[in-house]
């Protein structure tokens, strides 16, 4: 007589108990496998482990769900890769083909979605390269500055792209904000420098005119007097 129940019917058709034990019937390439033993009926310990792949199933239902609701579908490729490795070893019954076939399927299709992010994540990180290195003229430093503020920014929340490209894109990007920066602050030391000499220059000149102030020698003291207003003379 054939069960009615059709969780133990889908438990006969990829199982079955062989003395004193539940067998898995070959699947996904595996020979049969013993996965448990019969501890109250058979029935009852062939319907045990058929709710244990409803249990599975459940969570591969659930993470596919996820991923299809998510911008970020790369982001579930290592869960779905688990899975799938899981099938190979987890005893329940039921039909593995179909779940390994759902989860391959959701496999090449983040494996699609990633590759199409990854030209974008690309074509975005060579655009910022372009106006970093832009920027290598540039002595408007307060904007310069924000400028390459928000390049670095963005560069960061930019996701990854192709391993062979990564490396050479972040130092052609790092090099051209590294080059701003140095000349940033060369053209800091130069002002800072400048601005020195002027304070140097006035301080000697009023001191200069101190050393005069009283002095009685009036042909020198005018001479001295007339140096000193003039603060370009030598």
């Amino acid at each position: 007589m054939e069960p009615t129940d059709p969780l133990l019917a889908e438990a006969k058709r990829y199982g079955y108990v062989e003395a004193g034990g539940v067998w898995l019937r070959p699947v996904l390439g595996q020979p049969a496998r013993q996965i448990g033993l019969v501890k109250e009926s058979d029935e009852a310990a062939l319907l045990y482990f058929a709710q244990r792949f409803e249990a599975l199933r459940a969570k591969v239902d659930a993470l596919l769900a996820k991923m299809e609701a998510s911008e970020n579908k790369g982001s579930f490729l290592m869960k779905a890769l688990h899975l799938k490795e899981q099938l190979l070893t987890y005893d329940g019954l039921g039909d593995f083909v179909a779940l390994h076939r759902r989860l391959t399927d959701a496999e090449e299709s983040i494996a699609v979605t990633v590759a199409h992010n990854r030209e974008k994540n690309l074509a975005t990180k060579i655009g910022f390269i372009h106006e970093a290195e832009a920027l290598r003229d540039s002595v408007e430093w307060i904007s310069a500055s924000e400028k390459v503020k928000d390049l670095r920014q963005g560069w960061l929340k930019t996701g990854p792209v192709n391993k062979e490209r990564a490396d050479e894109l972040e130092s052609r990007f790092q090099t051209a904000i590294q080059a701003f920066f140095d000349r940033r602050k060369a053209f800091q030391s130069d002002k800072k420098a400048m601005t020195n000499r002027v304070q140097t220059r006035y301080r000697d000149l009023i001191q200069q005119a101190e050393n005069l102030k009283n002095s009685d020698q009036f042909e020198t003291t005018s001479r001295h007097s007339s140096s000193c207003s003039r603060p370009g003379a030598k």
